[in-house]
């Protein structure tokens, strides 16, 4: 399996598996590889692909112009970087792709990128990849993404709008929802009971913190819960499921999840 961050300016894969966020894949673990595919890399792969000279090669990526056209031009910039998965996809050495994509409105932006290519340019090597990325990634067979949320009201809020806008335009196919750090807390009928009384009463400093964070974890445990219910009409419970709050889990990889895309290499 190959495990993807896009042009991450804090990677996450070092703080799982420890060592440097590289380009090229590296082993991560038994049988996992992992990447951070960085837009200048991505570019250089890109222009190789598609100039068979390699001296013309080197001209191209250090002519500022071209640097210039690609932020200018809509979606070119998303298209280097998806082009980058797309060639990964036919790599036999994975039999999955995993990718970690960037923030909802980012990933949403980078899926539009081949629509708007085609748009852009009537023929040429641009026109011809958005067509192979928006063929490749539009099958059902081949690409899936999972939708990954927090249990609170505006990342489930974005989380839906996200699908809402992928689905109008089909690419790529949707699959379901994973609720990231889903409190798992169970407050029985006298627990209730109790934590009002304790709440309400004025007890010692040390119980009333106590009572006062549990107070808090039953209220985001309610939102969690209302949440995942509003999800579930959305998605279906069909491929639905909730993770934990892990203990130690630092928030820069409990928060890292947006998107995943998977891709079954073929």
């Amino acid at each position: 399996m190959l495990v993807l961050e896009i042009d991450a300016p804090r990677p996450n894969l070092p703080s799982y598996f420890g060592g440097e966020s590289t380009y090229q894949p590296r082993v991560l673990a038994p049988r996992i590889d992992g990447a951070n595919l960085d837009f200048d890399n991505c570019l250089q792969s890109y222009v190789e692909s598609v100039v068979p000279v390699k001296r013309v090669v080197g001209v191209v990526l250090r002519n500022k112009v071209v640097k210039i056209f690609l932020s200018a031009t809509p979606g070119a910039r998303e298209l280097v970087l998806l082009s980058r998965i797309w060639e990964h996809s036919f790599d036999p050495r994975w039999d999955h792709i995993v990718v970690d994509l960037p923030a909802s409105g980012h990933a949403v932006a980078l899926f539009k990128c081949p629509s708007l290519a085609q748009k852009t340019f009537a023929r040429g090597p641009v026109f011809t990849r958005a067509g192979e990325v928006k063929e490749r990634f539009s099958d059902p067979a081949v690409a899936t993404l999972l939708f990954a949320s927090l249990p609170g009201e505006m990342p489930i809020n974005e989380t839906i709008e996200t699908r809402s806008q992928l689905l109008a335009l089909g690419l790529p196919p949707l699959g379901g929802f994973l609720l990231n750090r889903y409190p798992d807390e169970v407050f029985t009928d006298k627990d209730n009971e109790l934590l009002d009384a304790l709440v309400e009463s004025e007890a010692p400093p040390m119980v009333a913190q106590a009572a006062e964070a549990a107070w808090v974890v039953r209220r985001e445990q309610h939102i969690a819960s209302e949440g995942l219910e509003r999800l579930y009409d959305e998605f279906g419970r069909e491929e639905s499921f909730t993770l934990p709050v892990v203990p130690g889990t630092h928030d820069q990889v409990a928060e890292s999840f947006s998107l995943v895309f998977g891709v079954f290499v073929a």
